[in-house]
């Protein structure tokens, strides 16, 4: 909370311009900007993450992204646990979100958005989970090239023994719409006790295609030793 906390004020003290940072983080922290009318994105990722247990696990992702209306989109991934010699269903995640304000009308630019997420035991390695997380997005453009991004998380659990926790991510890109663009990430989970560092890169290639590549790396004992990330995107 007090990582959360100390951001937000930081955001709100930062000179506030406008400059389009729409693509996501490689880590899932969510962006302010949305997708425009009618636009598609689609996407794949392959990564494998080292447990708490010393197990690497292989985990591969289809993805897309719909722009409803200028200011409103949603997404959709599916992803498959490759463990051993099996493949497993592992996690289902469907999002919908939507902004208030073009890009800095506001101090901060805010958006909303609500997730759902259906977690098999293959991904859990315990019960399944089915989980329903409200979010503000919290965005502030430092400069023409540099953006932050704060995610606020409300999980609900909706399966076992429900409970409301808190959640936060906290994303840093550098610069906006160039060929090769870098950042990281920090997400901590406070209930759970997990916390992850995501340094990444981006490279914007021809024809709507963006490849990303980034590492995680646990900074407590209950969160995943490392994650090797890569993602190819695709814009229609």
């Amino acid at each position: 909370m007090r990582v959360a906390f100390a951001t937000l004020v930081i955001l709100l003290l930062l000179p506030s311009v406008a400059c389009a940072h729409r693509d996501d983080y490689l880590d899932e922290t969510f962006v302010y900007v949305t997708l425009g009318r009618h636009e598609v994105e689609i996407e794949g990722w392959a990564e494998a993450r080292r447990d708490t247990d010393h197990r690497t696990v292989g985990w591969y992702t289809g993805a897309f992204e719909y722009g409803i209306s200028s200011h409103w989109m949603a997404d959709g991934a599916a992803q498959i646990l490759h463990r051993g010699d099996e493949f497993q269903f592992g996690r289902l995640r469907l999002e919908t979100r939507a902004r208030f304000a073009e890009e800095g009308r506001w101090p901060l630019d805010v958006a909303a958005s609500t997730e759902f997420e259906h977690e098999t035991r293959a991904s859990t390695g315990g019960e399944s989970e089915d989980v329903l997380t409200p979010r503000l997005v919290l965005s502030r453009d430092v400069s023409r090239e540099l953006n932050t991004t704060l995610n606020l998380d409300f999980p609900v659990r909706l399966s076992g023994a429900r409970e409301a926790t808190f959640a936060y991510a906290l994303g840093v890109r550098y610069p906006a719409e160039t060929v090769v663009r870098v950042g990281t990430e920090l997400k901590g989970d406070p209930s759970e006790h997990r916390a992850t560092v995501f340094p990444q890169a981006w490279f914007a290639l021809p024809k709507g295609l963006t490849l990303k590549f980034g590492t995680g790396i646990g900074l407590t004992s209950r969160t995943d030793r490392w994650v090797a990330r890569a993602v190819a995107e695709i814009e229609l």
